[in-house]
């Protein structure tokens, strides 16, 4: 039960992790092109949108597919499968309500929205977005109910239909009204556009894929008669959900507050014209999108974490609950501590690529990439431990954590944005330390729940010592490869290398198991040809 549970979690997690690669992909296919065709002025409104719109997004959907998720994995392992389609029945005209109560108070609220963010003229931008926050919702819905099921395809194939209808509905609108009307803020607007186009598509995809699967389970039979009502489904969901909610949006609404100050601290202390902050906002938004970009390979492994981990512990699994919990920390950061150092020596390379088109652009971005890159690993480590806190039933603590994190953001934020010096690198000083401050408290906490859980220093040490011989070997070979051809173009092999490097300074160092490779697709053929062997136990714990 133990191995099929794992093996559940880690397809899932597999699942998502190739169609967010696939959807990453698609998403530099849409954000460069625009990064690069439209002026840093144009981006600020764009960014200004895509904030304002993680707000509302977090109230909509932040906490309820958690809930759903925990919610319906729990009845399916306990064997109530018609209390798993109630709950789903409930959370959905919930998300849905709340989707319309979200863009309706998006769309109209747009004008003042952008006063108070400082960025009046991003309203056009923020109206264009309101629509996806509908959309949004009921999509949350609907993936919370087959995450819960531990069924990953719906989300991934949706997930991968949103980015390639935003890649060429998007792009093409911004290309298109730059071409005919050479407006930098309406081609923002185009591209949001394409955004809420997709987000349509994809629940259109939802839907359709609901009601066939609604019909299998028909033809099925209609199992177990669901144990408790629709108001007591609702009471837990929401009792479950609020904290979750208000942890994320206080995030969000922290990002959008920090986005403010910047932007009011950069001209009324620092000295800054009103442009010039501008192109700082935009700066520091082309940094975050490409610094968000491995550690939303994490997201996946939290997301399958839910529902498998809540029946564990649910069924009163110890053991289960402590494997599934160490391999998902340990995936966590054999992905994102590499990730973490790559983009932190390769930023400058990295920005010089990606914003080809605009070399100022890259050589503003660069630092900030830089800098923010040392938060990746906390970042990544954010969601699991958030995702492991909630499943054994304390969403509060996450929640209290990020409080904590964030009132210390805001407030190095606004010292250093002042300092004219320092000026946007404030904001991504400011990332790394409430991030790293966040991982810390959710660690001890989780030591708390999970005593037994393997040494979360134990199991990084080696991860870390393997991502520095392969930042030192790839960053010698890129220099080495500077001197006959263009950074541009020697980061690529170089980037190469260190994956080459690093996966076999991990075997080497023992940094991963037996156990955590072979719940990989076709793991045990990887783990053989890695020589990585099986640990034998010692006799008194074998079975006799």
């Amino acid at each position: 039960m133990a191995q099929e549970k794992k093996q559940s979690f880690m397809k899932g997690a597999a699942i998502l992790t190739a169609s967010t690669l696939i959807v990453k992909i698609l998403g530099l296919l849409f954000s460069i092109p625009l990064a690069n065709l439209i002026d840093t002025e144009g981006m600020s409104y764009f960014y200004t949108a895509y904030d304002v719109f993680a707000v509302f997004l977090m109230l909509s959907t932040a906490g309820l597919p958690i809930a759903v998720s925990r919610m319906v994995g729990t009845a399916y392992s306990q064997g109530r499968k018609k209390e798993a389609d109630r709950v789903f029945s409930v959370a959905f005209w919930l998300f849905f309500f709340i989707g319309i109560a979200g863009c309706l108070l998006m769309f109209f609220g747009s004008r003042q929205i952008a006063r108070f963010y400082g960025n009046p003229d991003a309203l056009y931008a923020i109206m264009a977005l309101s629509p996806t926050v509908f959309f949004i919702s009921v999509m949350s819905a609907l993936r919370g109910y087959f995450q819960g099921r531990s069924n990953m395809v719906p989300t991934a194939v949706s997930q991968t239909i949103e980015a390639i209808t935003k890649v060429a509905v998007g792009v093409g609108l911004a290309v298109y009204i730059l071409q005919r009307y050479d407006s930098s803020e309406w081609a923002a607007v185009g591209a949001i556009v394409g955004v809420s186009v997709s987000a349509l598509l994809g629940t259109v995809y939802l839907a359709f894929y609901t009601l066939n699967q609604k019909r299998k389970d028909r033809a099925q039979g209609e199992g177990d008669p669901a144990s408790a009502s629709r108001k007591e489904l609702l009471t837990t969901l929401l009792k479950f959900a609020v904290p979750i909610t208000i942890g994320s949006c206080f995030l969000s609404l922290l990002d959008l507050v920090d986005g403010g100050v910047m932007m009011n601290q950069l001209q009324y202390t620092a000295g800054f014209t009103e442009l010039q902050a501008k192109d700082m906002q935009a700066l520091l938004g082309h940094a975050r999108k490409f610094y968000d970009l491995p550690g939303a390979f994490v997201i996946p492994i939290s997301t399958s974490l839910l529902p498998v981990l809540s029946g564990a512990v649910a069924s009163g699994d110890v053991e289960t609950s402590d494997r599934i919990s160490s391999t998902s920390l340990r995936v966590t950061l054999l992905i994102s501590i590499p990730a973490s150092v790559g983009m932190c020596l390769f930023a400058e390379p990295i920005c010089g690529l990606l914003l080809a088109g605009s070399p100022s652009a890259a050589a503003g971005t660069a630092p900030l990439l830089s800098m923010l890159s040392v938060a990746i690993a906390f970042n990544s480590t954010l969601y699991v431990t958030n995702a492991i806190l909630q499943s054994f039933g304390r969403p509060t603590l996450p929640v209290i954590n990020m409080a904590i994190g964030g009132v210390v953001k805001i407030a190095i934020s606004y010292v250093l944005t002042g300092m004219p010096q320092i000026n946007a690198m404030g904001s991504a000083i400011s990332t790394v330390v409430s991030y790293c401050l966040i991982m810390v408290l959710n660690f001890l906490a989780i030591r708390r729940a999970q005593p037994n859980l393997d040494s979360i220093i134990k199991t990084a040490l080696p991860l870390i010592f393997s991502a520095a011989i392969m930042g030192a070997v790839s960053y010698a070979a890129y220099w080495g490869m500077c001197f006959f051809l263009p950074s541009r173009a020697a980061v690529l092999p170089a980037i190469l290398l260190a994956i080459i490097v690093y996966a076999v300074s991990v075997v080497l160092c023992r940094a991963v198991t037996y156990d955590d490779v072979a719940m990989l697709p076709k793991g045990e053929t990887i783990a053989r040809l890695l020589h990585i062997r099986k640990a034998v136990k010692p006799r008194h714990m074998r079975k006799k």
